[in-house]
């Protein structure tokens, strides 16, 4: 009964693709690698994913995820829109998951496919919510096209936290990153020139972290912990004035692993797509979403203001 429930998951494009024969494509191969997942889940092996279907960089990522969590898919007949990318090529977005190694809070989630412009997958990662509002927010098609890349780029950002993936997460800080961590509360210090203000009165102390230490430590969280789930949601995207391919994202982070269970803090990160083949964070900050029963305010979170792009 189980196996009859899984085995077979079966897309069905509705809409945003013209072609016939690639919109068939695209149907069968997503509905391959959902089924070849459902199928290993009962079998307990790893999924049969084949060149013909997936790119190899596609299966590689995916395995990582795997590693962590196996994943399937009980809805029988999914039906769908396919969406264009700016960069090129396709995506089925609001795939329903299960987590089957996830705390049992933590198994239901949603996964998003990338294509290639043949209908090949070539990326798999675990989206983030308020997407479509998110994009909503904005009138000009440019706009909506820039908030389309900045997402992307949050999306995998999450997702290589979940798969452990540290050369990707590596790849994507500046060498010289500002990467600041909230402790406990207590005086804010300002030595450091890019904190041009003190964040009102909460009065945090803050760790100042270089690139290669925040690798090093997040290396070794990656190492002791067999599952990481992290979690973004109450997400702003804000464009800096005076550079209009620097953002500005804040977000609520809710981080789940093996050892460490519902820390909730904010991030906010300054991300540079002025090379827009390679975005780079110059900024990382998190602080507790609440401290002794102080919760955080939007005024005491970091955010553009607070930082001198001409240090980067």
């Amino acid at each position: 009964m189980l196996k009859a429930q899984l085995e077979t998951s079966n897309l069905v494009i509705t809409d945003g693709i013209r072609s016939e024969m690639l919109k068939k494509t695209i149907e069968t191969n997503v509905s391959n690698f959902l089924t070849a997942c459902n199928i290993a889940v009962i079998k307990g092996n790893k999924p049969n994913l084949d060149g013909k279907t997936t790119t190899g960089d596609a299966r590689s990522r995916f395995m990582a995820i795997w590693n962590t969590s196996s994943l399937c898919c009980s809805v029988s007949t999914l039906e769908r829109n396919c969406l264009t990318r700016p960069a090129g090529g396709y995506q089925i977005r609001d795939i329903p998951v299960t987590m089957m190694d996830a705390p049992e809070a933590d198994r239901d989630q949603e996964i998003v496919i990338n294509l290639t412009a043949d209908g090949k997958i070539d990326d798999i990662f675990i989206p983030v919510s308020q997407y479509t509002n998110l994009l909503s927010a904005n009138q000009t098609m440019e706009d909506i096209s820039l908030r389309t890349v900045v997402l992307d780029f949050v999306e995998n950002f999450r997702t290589a936290y979940n798969r452990k993936d540290i050369n990707t997460i590596e790849s994507v800080f500046s060498n010289n990153a500002l990467i600041i961590v909230g402790k406990e509360i207590k005086q804010v210090p300002n030595s450091d020139a890019a904190m041009r203000a003190s964040l009102s009165t909460a009065q945090f102390e803050y760790q100042v972290k270089t690139k290669g230490q925040y690798i090093a430590a997040l290396r070794n969280v990656f190492k002791t912990n067999k599952y990481i789930d992290v979690n973004f949601d109450s997400i702003t995207v804000l464009q800096h004035e005076d550079y209009p391919k620097v953002y500005g994202v804040t977000l609520r982070q809710v981080w789940n692993s093996t050892m460490l269970k519902d820390e909730t803090g904010y991030v906010f990160l300054l991300i540079d797509f002025r090379d827009e083949s390679h975005p780079l964070i110059h900024v990382r900050t998190w602080q507790p979403e609440e401290y002794e029963g102080h919760k955080l305010r939007r005024d005491e979170m970091f955010q553009m203001g607070n930082f001198d792009l001409n240090r980067f």
